[in-house]
């Protein structure tokens, strides 16, 4: 069943909770913004990247009818909150902000004083991207998910769902002892952390039990299968780092280049919201595995 979005109410076949759903259906795109000013993309050019909520995981179906796995990940209220210049900071760099906070009593006073001086509402997340100094954008401009193509490759940052403290078979994938006759006790034992005699200690990273986790992990290389500016919505290729609602920092892929130019710096707010996929591949996925293992 092929995951689908009506006009309307969103409704995805597979994977999503129904609490998500309503959310996904409530949040609509941000107000759209004064579009900014069109630069000539170099291949040294760096664009900012993006903060997005990762609402959970469903499927699709290419063109060939090939089931590809997909995350879906939201942009909400991302707008640029500030700028870090070579003059005055010694790098170039664009301060990002999403989520609009619902109680801006809690902002600490910096904070509100820096988002009223950028003339934006109170971010619950800021995160600053590096660029280049082609790709810097004015205070205040919107990003929304046609800043990325269908197609492209990109790379997502986030925290990984803790498991608190685990065992060396949860941990590292340990075999363990044996579980029949003769084991008394140690099933899920470590064994062996060194000998005693030479070189008598433990060397360093030996794999042993404690927290598993909980911890910063970037998912390289993850290609844009749909891009839907309707809900501001991007579905990515593959799982990605964090749990469901987390928020995810996303780039261009460092390692797959583009193909051909971006929208650069950013794209404009869609007059027309719609759904935009990955062109076609030329060769049937199924056909070329099947001449794979006939060779």
């Amino acid at each position: 069943v092929m995951a689908c979005l009506l006009e309307g109410p969103i409704r995805l076949a597979w994977g999503l909770p129904r609490h998500l759903v309503r959310l996904l259906a409530t949040q609509a795109a941000p107000a759209a913004t004064a579009a900014p000013a069109a630069a000539t993309w170099t291949p040294e050019s760096q664009r900012t990247g993006v903060l997005a909520k990762k609402l959970g995981m469903t499927e699709t179906w290419s063109e060939w009818g090939e089931r590809v796995p997909v995350t879906i990940l939201q942009l909400v209220d991302n707008q640029v909150v500030g700028i870090r210049s070579i003059e005055k900071h010694g790098y170039t760099a664009l301060q990002v902000g999403a989520v609009d906070h619902q109680k801006p009593w809690k902002v600490t006073k910096p904070e509100l004083g820096q988002f009223k001086a950028a003339n934006v509402a109170p971010k619950r997340h800021v995160h600053e991207f590096q660029v280049s100094q082609d790709a810097v954008l004015p205070v205040g401009t919107a990003l929304y998910a046609n800043h990325y193509v269908a197609g492209q490759y990109i790379d997502v940052v986030g925290k990984t769902i803790g498991k608190g403290f685990q065992g060396t078979m949860k941990r590292y994938g340990y075999s363990g002892f044996p579980a029949s006759h003769g084991a008394t006790k140690v099933h899920r034992a470590v064994g062996s952390i060194g000998s005693g005699g030479d070189p008598a200690k433990v060397w360093p990273n030996k794999g042993m039990p404690g927290r598993m986790g909980g911890t910063q992990q970037k998912q390289e290389c993850l290609q844009v299968v749909k891009v839907d500016t309707r809900w501001n919505v991007l579905y990515v290729k593959g799982s990605v780092p964090g749990h469901k609602e987390s928020i995810l920092r996303l780039y261009d892929s460092r390692r797959i280049p583009f193909t051909s130019p971006p929208p650069f710096p950013t794209a404009a707010p869609e007059t027309n919201p719609g759904v935009t996929t990955m062109p076609k591949v030329k060769d049937d996925p199924l056909e070329r595995r099947l001449m794979h293992a006939q060779a």
